[in-house]
């Protein structure tokens, strides 16, 4: 009640107004924007989760983006989300020809895997230490923002040419940067 005192003090300084239809207020489970949230967790929406499982293989480019699209904004659930789906993402550049191979169908269904297997992730509580681990490999980099020994959120990012042929330590240091930034 106090949080929501606060929202509508608020709202009402800057004139800003809320339809009541559209609001619910102490309810166990909310969900928004493809998420469920509930008792300070945060998971995929079980439909879009469905969705993934059933995902035919792609037979061209167009299909193949749409999927990778619609795993990409869970990619905060999935570790290693840009290492894991180098394979897919080379068959999406301009010159390069469709190819589905058998690697290929691999790492679509592990994809749909890691996103059956989702982890639970913790809602951040500010007042509490974050920990934040990072990993660096040939091709990607990755870090997970840890609170209580509970993931909060996982990122990663492939490296472009430039940036596979740094030393490992400054793969490292780009993998610290980039998840701190993030």
């Amino acid at each position: 009640m106090e949080h929501l005192s606060k929202v509508f003090q608020v709202l009402r300084e800057n004139k800003l107004y809320i339809k009541r239809e559209k609001c619910e207020f102490a309810q166990p489970k909310v969900h928004f924007l493809g998420h469920v949230i509930s008792n300070g967790e945060l998971r995929m929406d079980e439909v879009k989760v469905r969705t993934i499982q059933e995902w035919e293989a792609p037979i061209k480019v167009i299909e193949l983006r749409s999927f990778l699209g619609l795993v990409t904004y869970y990619r905060q659930f999935i570790s290693e989300y840009s290492a894991k789906a180098v394979p897919l993402t080379e068959l999406l550049k301009k010159n390069k020809p469709w190819v589905w191979t058998e690697h290929c169908q691999k790492v679509f269904e592990c994809l749909k895997a890691a996103v059956t297997d989702e982890p639970v992730l913790a809602l951040p509580d500010f007042a509490k230490t974050f920990e934040m681990h990072t990993d660096a490999s040939d091709f990607a980099i990755e870090g997970v923002l840890m609170q209580d020994k509970h993931p909060i959120s996982f990122e990663s990012r492939k490296l472009n040419e430039m940036k596979r042929r740094y030393t490992v330590q400054k793969k490292e240091m780009t993998a610290i940067l980039h998840c701190l930034r993030t």
